[in-house]
């Protein structure tokens, strides 16, 4: 953990896993369950291990993959963060490894201990995480957590899936650009399960949208886009839209009936 200055933004906690899961990170097994033989490099909740898809990178790993099968729960856990008075902005990367036995992920927020029944506030949760690196930021002031001592907790809650990677943890503080009064832009779609036309609103331009199946197969690229796509030619399904939107990437998931 070191920190970066610049025009009084700066950077807390910020963890790569290059060298595995630093000590002064908690891991949990809220579970207890065996894993699988074909897993059995996990025998902690989480791991540091190889990313399989980019053998220079290092990330953090948790299975849900049991004998017999059951549900995760397993607590990946930063040291305690020291937030500032606004523009606090959590940002991490994470990933299934299989789209046919998709993990799940919630991030939850605890302001007293790294016990499992510190967090009480849940920050951000996904059935079906992307088989694919999403990059993903929250603003904590948004959600009131300000100048405040916190632990942050990763965890994978997924029943019956396969593998769980979280890599690239920041914590900014005081980021002049994410005060209380600074909108975040996220991208809204709906209807959502769709038949013919999917609609999609932000308040900034979206320069690229991208479809994308459950292996991960794009299947549709535009630029610009106007504010609707037309999916009727879709089979029925779940798919995954990725938005570029000014610097930031935003993923959402949506059923083709």
């Amino acid at each position: 953990m070191h920190a970066v200055y610049l025009n009084a933004q700066q950077v807390v906690l910020e963890e790569y896993f290059e060298s595995g899961i630093p000590t002064t990170w908690t891991i949990i097994d809220g579970d207890g369950f065996t894993v699988h033989p074909s897993v059995s490099n996990f025998q902690a909740a989480w791991i540091g291990l190889t990313d399989p898809f980019n053998p220079n990178n290092s990330i953090a790993g948790s299975t849900s993959y049991f004998e017999p099968e059951n549900q995760a729960y397993r607590f990946l856990i930063t040291p305690q963060i020291a937030l500032g008075s606004y523009g606090n902005i959590l940002s991490w990367s994470s990933m299934s490894h299989d789209p046919s036995f998709p993990d799940w992920i919630m991030v939850l927020i605890s302001t007293t201990g790294t016990e499992i029944e510190d967090f009480t506030d849940t920050l951000f949760r996904l059935n079906n995480e992307f088989p694919y690196w999403t990059s993903r930021s929250i603003n904590l002031s948004d959600s009131g957590y300000v100048d405040q001592n916190v632990y942050l907790a990763f965890v994978n809650y997924t029943n019956r899936g396969f593998k769980l990677y979280v890599d690239s943890v920041q914590v900014e503080v005081n980021n002049p650009a994410n005060t209380p009064n600074a909108s975040i832009s996220s991208v809204r779609i709906f209807p959502n399960p769709a038949n013919e036309i999917l609609n999609f609103y932000t308040t900034e331009a979206i320069q690229t949208l991208e479809i994308i199946d459950v292996s991960g197969k794009r299947l549709y690229f535009q630029e610009s886009p106007e504010s609707s796509i037309d999916v009727s030619q879709l089979q029925p399904g779940i798919y995954y839209l990725r938005f570029m939107v000014g610097d930031s990437v935003e993923s959402k998931i949506f059923q083709k009936l």
